[in-house]
């Protein structure tokens, strides 16, 4: 339809939404990997795969939007200085935008469907579906613009006619570009093993702290990373008294109920008892943290 067309607009939101459609096999079947039980292989699970999948997919996305932006930005430059633009050829392309709204509702339907069938934790599903979403929007506003654009000739705004493609390529990049960078830096921050979120983190600190104060333990800190859909939980006690391997197993066990009840979703989960901060350290200059006291390590802030 582009070689018909001859439409940069048409280009691009068929070029994300082929994307989005290409990568329902490899997101479907990295989600049923991530399902996958421990092993030797996967010692930690094979979470880490989705936001691998996620990072690679939102670069491709920022590629293809950022060459078209440009593209059209010096397309626009070009009519302005007196050049002349190729004719787009309009026909047909109401039936094709029909077909691109209906594909991405499809695609947005089968991600949603799998979401909730995978316990509604997965948030590589969960991005997916909102982008399948937000493309139906997106096709059904560039058709709509694009198919309309004869309509502005009987109007004051008849100059802008001749620029309604690449002035539509550039809206639709400022649209596209959010939602894959937004995705880039929670796929990295992931995958850079940053803590999860300070409201999230002190909510489970105090809840896991209240429960181990009943069983004569001070939790000292609670340590806790999420990749892809799993998250990982090491609590570090104090115990009162000495502890055999079965109770320490038995605070594990306990730990990982708590912690599923939570977060609702896959954790490993570990206890490891101690009396000194695991974050007292040279990193942070031999600072003394008291037990009981998290430091949240974020995005803005240097562990260094």
């Amino acid at each position: 339809m582009y070689l018909h067309s001859r439409s940069d607009a048409l280009l691009l939101d068929g070029l994300y939404t082929g994307v989005m459609a290409a990568s329902v096999l490899v997101a479907l079947q990295i989600s049923n990997s991530a399902l996958a039980p421990r092993s030797r292989a996967y010692p930690f699970g094979a979470s880490g795969q989705e936001p691998l999948y996620m990072l690679f997919q939102s670069l491709v996305i920022l590629g293809m939007v950022v060459f078209a932006g440009i593209t059209a930005a010096g397309t626009l430059i070009n009519l302005i200085n007196g050049g002349t633009a190729a004719v787009v050829k309009l026909s047909g392309l109401n039936w094709y935008f029909c077909a691109m709204v209906l594909l991405n509702l499809a695609m947005w339907w089968q991600y949603r469907r799998s979401w909730r069938l995978g316990g509604a934790n997965s948030d590589l599903l969960l991005s997916n579906s909102s982008s399948a979403l937000f493309d139906a929007g997106i096709s059904a506003g560039t058709g709509i613009a694009l198919v309309g654009s004869p309509l502005l000739l009987d109007t004051p705004l008849a100059f802008l006619a001749p620029m309604a493609d690449p002035l539509i390529v550039l809206v639709l990049s400022a649209l596209f570009l959010p939602s894959p960078l937004q995705e880039l830096a929670k796929a990295v921050a992931e995958a850079a093993g940053v803590s999860v979120g300070a409201g999230l983190q002190q909510r489970c600190h105090d809840a896991v702290a209240a429960d181990l104060k009943g069983q004569g333990c001070e939790l000292v800190e609670l340590a806790m990373v999420k990749l892809g859909r799993s998250y990982t939980v090491v609590a570090y006690v104090d115990p009162a008294s000495a502890l055999s391997s079965a109770a320490v197993d038995q605070l594990r066990h306990h730990l990982d109920r708590q912690m599923q009840r939570i977060l609702l979703a896959p954790v490993l989960c570990e206890v490891i008892p101690t009396a000194e901060h695991p974050y007292n350290s040279e990193a942070l200059g031999g600072e003394v943290v008291p037990a009981g006291v998290t430091q949240h390590v974020g995005m803005n802030a240097s562990p260094w």
